[in-house]
């Protein structure tokens, strides 16, 4: 009976390892082939206004990004947790994918985080990465920001992210989140912050720029103090 157990449990182990293997494929990949996409066609439309030089200088970028995807198919490759190597290499990799997109895009984007996650869960990394993926994405595609300031604070009993734009904006009362039009959207977002117990706000208005607040709780967490956040 106990070898009839075991042969019933591996199925469901390496199903459950191939579902992690795919999000992190999409976490880690995804975001920077967004990235490349969007600078190849705007070097297409632009191709004859650039000087050489400029020209030279957009394909570096795009090599750059293509090699950072690289780096992050093989950390996946070979599981390279961050709890493998220490509690930053998370952190790392939010800066890699904003440093990417904002080279890419020509778009201003501060990163401002605490100086380590090892509080986060694996849960909270994923959907605080994919957040941001998508609401930057969005300021970047739909909302032409020049500026997206992106915030990571955490908190005795909660973290908390702040996506700041100075885009177009739009009616954030009258948008229909399940828009299939909308990507990851916007109503995937906030299921996401819902399954881990928080909230996602959206505070937008035409010609003014979108605000997204994320608020996860740190269950067990309450007697932590607060952590400093890098760069102000």
């Amino acid at each position: 009976m106990a070898i009839q157990g075991e042969l019933q449990f591996e199925p469901y182990v390496l199903f459950e390892e191939r579902n992690r293997i795919a999000e992190e494929l999409h976490d880690r990949i995804c975001p920077h082939l967004f990235g490349i996409a969007c600078a190849v066609h705007s070097v297409e439309q632009e191709w004859s206004a650039l000087s050489e030089e400029q020209k030279l200088e957009q394909l570096r970028e795009i090599q750059a990004a293509a090699a950072t995807a690289s780096r992050e198919m093989r950390a996946t490759i070979y599981d390279l947790s961050a709890q493998e190597h220490g509690g930053s290499s998370w952190l790392r990799s939010m800066e890699s994918l904003l440093t990417s997109l904002s080279k890419l895009n020509g778009v201003r984007i501060p990163f401002r985080g605490p100086d380590s996650d090892c509080r986060l869960s694996v849960h909270h990394r994923k959907a605080l990465y994919r957040i941001t993926a998508e609401a930057v994405g969005n300021a970047i595609r739909h909302g032409a920001s020049s500026e997206v300031d992106v915030k990571l604070t955490i908190l005795r009993s909660s973290v908390m992210l702040r996506i700041s734009d100075n885009g177009k904006g739009f009616d954030a009362c009258s948008r229909k989140p399940g828009r299939k039009d909308s990507g990851f959207g916007l109503r995937n977002m906030k299921l996401l912050a819902s399954s881990l117990g928080g909230t996602l706000q959206i505070f937008s208005q035409p010609e003014s720029g979108t605000r997204i607040v994320v608020r996860l709780p740190l269950a067990g967490r309450q007697e932590d103090q607060g952590q400093t956040l890098k760069n102000g």
